[in-house]
C-alpha cells in the first residue's frame, strides 16, 4: 500500500515585555502512534534550561510536561516531525452486522468499556435539535446517516478562522451559524451524544497534497485542526470532520484525543507577573511531503 512521507514544522513565540515566570505547561503537538503511521523522527526544542519530560496520559496520548524554572521574556516552542503515512480509505471498514442501520445498541462489553463517551454531557455541551438536519427514519443505514450529517454541518455551518480562545458551545455555534473547526466538533460531539452513539473530540495536524486544486483544498488545511470521532463496532473510532463534511483519512493526523476540549488542547500553560502584562503570540505551521 502507498505510504507518503511528511515533515511538520511548527514554531511558537510568546513574548512579554518584561520578564514573567511560568506554570507547567503541557503540550499535545506530538502525533499519536498507530497502525499505519510511522514516526521516523521527532525533534522538540524550549527555552534553554527547561526540564522537558514526555508522558502518555490517561487517553493514551504522546505528551509533553514542561518545566521552566527561570524567568524569561519569552517563550520559544519548536517542532520538526517527520512521519511516514500509509495510503487509507476513509470506508475501509466493515461493520458488525448489529451496527449497521441506525439505531443500533452496542453490547453490554462495549457499553462497558465506553462509559466514558457515553455519559451525560453538561447541559452546555448540549444543542438544541438541528433545524437543518433531523435523524433519518429507523433503520437507514448507519454510515449513510453519518455522512448526511457531515455534509449538512459542512454546508450550514459557515467556516472562520479563530486562532485563540477556548471553543463555543454547540448552542453558540448554532446561534450564530459559524464557527471554527474546534467549534464545529463539539457540536458534531452533541448531536452524536443525541443520537446515543459513543464519540469523543480530536486535535491535529490536516495536510493536503502539494497538487491539490483550490476546489480539493480543505478548510483548516496546513494548521492545526480538531474533528470527531465515534465508535461503531466491528469498525473502532471513525474519525468525521464536520467542519470538511468528511469521513478521516490519513490526511488527518491525531495528536490527541478526549472527552471534552481541554484533553485535547495543543498547548496549555500559564505565566505570572506582579503587575499586569500584554502577551503577544506569533507562531508558524509548515506540513509538507518529503521526497
Amino acid at each position: 500500500m502507498k505510504s507518503t512521507r511528511v515533515n511538520i514544522r511548527y514554531a511558537a513565540q510568546y513574548l512579554y515585555p518584561r520578564a514573567v515566570s511560568f506554570s507547567p505547561h503541557l503540550l499535545r503537538l506530538f502525533p499519536r502512534s498507530e497502525p499505519g503511521r510511522l514516526v521516523r523522527s521527532l525533534r522538540f526544542t524550549t527555552n534553554a534550561g527547561a526540564d522537558v519530560q514526555f508522558r502518555r496520559d490517561a487517553l493514551d496520548n504522546n505528551v509533553a510536561r514542561v518545566f521552566l524554572p527561570e524567568a524569561a521574556h519569552a517563550l520559544q516552542l519548536s517542532l520538526d516531525c517527520e512521519l511516514d503515512l500509509r495510503s487509507e480509505d476513509a470506508f475501509h471498514f466493515l461493520l458488525d452486522a448489529h451496527a449497521a442501520q441506525f439505531p443500533f445498541v452496542y453490547s453490554s462489553r462495549e457499553l462497558l468499556r465506553l462509559a466514558p463517551y457515553l455519559a451525560e454531557l453538561p447541559p452546555a455541551e448540549i444543542a438544541l435539535p438541528l433545524e437543518f438536519w433531523r435523524p433519518p427514519a429507523a433503520g437507514t443505514g448507519t454510515v449513510d446517516l453519518l455522512m448526511a450529517l457531515v455534509s449538512a454541518l459542512n454546508r450550514e455551518i459557515r467556516y472562520e478562522t479563530r486562532d485563540d480562545g477556548p471553543a463555543l458551545t454547540p448552542q453558540e455555534t448554532l446561534l450564530r451559524g459559524s464557527g471554527a473547526c474546534r467549534d464545529t466538533a463539539r457540536l458534531l460531539r452533541s448531536v452524536l451524544y443525541g443520537l446515543g452513539l459513543a464519540s469523543r473530540l480530536v486535535s491535529g495536524y490536516l495536510w493536503e497534497p502539494r497538487d491539490g486544486t483550490p476546489s480539493e483544498k480543505k478548510r483548516a488545511d496546513g494548521a492545526f485542526h480538531a474533528w470527531t470521532e465515534v465508535y461503531l463496532p466491528g469498525a473502532g473510532w471513525l474519525g468525521l470532520d464536520g467542519t470538511n463534511g468528511v469521513f478521516c483519512d490519513h490526511h488527518f493526523i491525531a495528536c490527541a484525543v478526549g472527552i471534552d476540549a481541554d484533553d485535547i488542547t495543543p498547548i496549555l500553560g500559564r505565566f505570572f507577573a506582579s503587575d499586569p502584562v500584554i502577551a503577544t503570540m506569533q507562531a508558524t505551521l509548515e506540513i509538507n511531503e518529503t521526497s
